[in-house]
């Protein structure tokens, strides 16, 4: 069966979207390897980065808000919270704020586990995106453009 339209049949390279999942796949892939080495997942990574980040500014947390701010879907996000507070590096409490909702709090568990990962991410950003050089920033603005 042959698609209608097969612009890249002869050059592959040419498609922007394979070119991209394939540099996402390998960032993507790194990421979870050394997170791997510190009993976490990417999705728990940004779940607790994101609830380390919107603490600063809120004592009431919600797991739509994490989702909001992650961008993720809300019952990924539950499903993640669930595991996090196995790993006692959360707690969930009642939201004074909204009796529907509940609060997430960020454990002292939870904040070295931020401490010990974001760095690690971070210079993993640096090493993998430090190719672009000046570029970056522009790589920044169009992928914000995309999103």
């Amino acid at each position: 069966m042959e698609f209608p339209s097969n612009r890249f049949k002869d050059d592959a390279e040419s498609s922007t979207g394979l070119l991209f999942i394939r540099v996402y796949n390998k960032w993507h892939s790194i990421i979870n390897q050394e997170l791997r080495k510190l009993g976490i997942t990417h999705p728990q990574f940004v779940v607790l980065t994101t609830l380390n980040f919107l603490s600063q500014s809120d004592d009431n947390v919600t797991q739509v808000s994490i989702s909001k701010m992650a961008d993720m879907d809300v019952m990924s996000v539950s499903q993640i919270v669930k595991g996090l507070e196995k790993k006692e590096f959360i707690r969930k409490t009642v939201n004074p704020k909204d009796s529907r909702a509940n609060a997430i709090i960020l454990l002292p568990k939870g904040q070295e586990m931020v401490k010990l990962a974001l760095p690690v991410v971070e210079k993993i950003d640096d090493n993998f995106f430090g190719i672009l050089q000046e570029n970056e920033k522009n790589f920044r603005k169009y992928l914000n453009q995309l999103d």
